[in-house]
């Protein structure tokens, strides 16, 4: 990523701040010094720069809102909200989440019944981001639901289009089916959405497809603007994944409510804003955390017994300090330092990230806090787990 000495006059959209590994975490509060912020393109994922800079060493109003536009006059930062762009954003923004919200408000997701059988997930290798494939039968029929989908590392900007494609080749070799029935996002962050587009380009997502993502959350920027466009014009049905909508396959443990711009995530953090989904199919549970970090998590009312009772286990927030500390579990009542000490019980704990993509993964504190650690940057393309037995392949 460049940095503060690359910085050019003009817009730069606020994508969040993290705390660099080995910086100490202040009683309840953590000091996050470092801001990423992107200039991004609505032509392509691909036509974006990233910025790491020190809070510090430049001068901005404080701690800029994330999801906002901020200006860079060559000296220091300022708000950009009266800015044409940032308006015309904003307005698209708004239309959108209202339009979406009109022709979904209310709607079900579409319950499993009958025999689960045969249930595996991928995880793909995409450098700096999340994509998690789950195929399973249900009644003799193949399913494919996705966690997550990013195929660009806007950290180093590599390309990773290729895994996926092949992973689900060989999905479609396996099972003769290459259709997403479930879309399930975390959060909005761009390495957890940037591959949507690349789903709808290669006919894998369709209208029947379900799409679990929060719409109503107010974020501007303009690839994440082009995805949900693509995808209402597709017509898919987008589900609000709140604790009520949960199935009996579906377990979602938090948000309660959606987080919008009347009520914000904790500390007003997006990564705060991440569904935590509790995925059962057969005997066999995985939870996915996107980027929870710790004021989400010491919100979190549903964990117990569920996190204790999960078989797979995927580490929040790339293995950044930030989603591993915990300082209350108020299911139980009692004081914890960290996640490890709620999921100590995982068999596996799936790690998707790359190692120094940024200063703050992977965490050695994170890394020495599980006993099973597999990360997908260690895979050629991908990592596949048997459910049942455990096995482990990375392809």
């Amino acid at each position: 990523m460049k940095t503060q000495n690359d910085l050019k006059e003009g817009l730069y959209f606020v994508h969040g701040y993290y705390m660099p590994d080995g910086e100490s975490v202040n009683g309840k509060e953590i000091d996050r010094k470092q801001i990423i912020l992107l200039r991004d393109s609505i032509e392509s994922i691909e036509d974006i720069d990233a910025y790491d800079i020190n809070v510090g060493e430049v001068w901005m109003e404080p701690q800029a809102p994330q999801g906002e536009f901020v200006y860079y006059d060559g000296r220091r930062f300022e708000s950009a909200e009266n800015d044409p762009t940032v308006v015309m954003y904003t307005e698209l923004n708004r239309q959108l989440a209202n339009a979406i919200g009109y022709l979904n408000y209310g709607s079900r997701p579409q319950e499993l019944t009958g025999k689960i059988e045969k249930v595996s997930s991928c995880h793909v290798n995409v450098g700096h981001g999340n994509c998690s494939i789950i195929v399973f039968l249900n009644n003799g029929n193949w399913n494919i639901w996705m966690v997550d989908c990013s195929t660009f590392d806007f950290t180093n900007k590599n390309n990773y289009c290729k895994n996926l494609d092949d992973c689900m080749a060989q999905i479609k070799n396996d099972t003769g089916i290459d259709s997403i029935s479930k879309l399930l996002v975390t959060h909005l962050h761009y390495d957890h959405i940037n591959g949507i587009e690349h789903l709808i380009k290669k006919g894998w997502i369709t209208k029947d497809t379900e799409v679990w993502m929060n719409v109503q959350y107010p974020w501007k920027q303009r690839i994440f603007i082009r995805i949900c466009s693509q995808l209402q014009s597709l017509g898919v049905k987008f589900i609000d994944p709140i604790v009520s909508n949960s199935t009996d396959h579906i377990k979602i443990l938090h948000p309660f409510i959606s987080f919008n711009d009347k009520n914000p995530a904790p500390r007003n953090n997006i990564n705060n804003a991440s569904v935590l989904y509790q995925i059962c199919l057969g005997r066999e549970k995985m939870l996915f955390t996107g980027d929870i970090e710790m004021e989400g998590w010491d919100t979190v009312l549903t964990c117990m017994p569920r996190l204790c009772g999960t078989t797979y286990y995927c580490i929040s927030h790339h293995g950044s300090i930030t989603g591993h500390i915990r300082n209350n579990c108020i299911p139980a009542m009692r004081t914890v330092r960290t996640i490890a000490e709620c999921a100590c019980k995982t068999g596996i704990q799936i790690l998707m990230g790359r190692n120094g993509a940024y200063r703050g993964i992977y965490s050695q504190k994170v890394l020495s806090g599980f006993g099973k650690i597999v990360k997908t940057e260690d895979a050629p393309k991908y990592v596949r787990i048997e459910w049942e037995s455990g096995r482990l392949d990375k392809r």
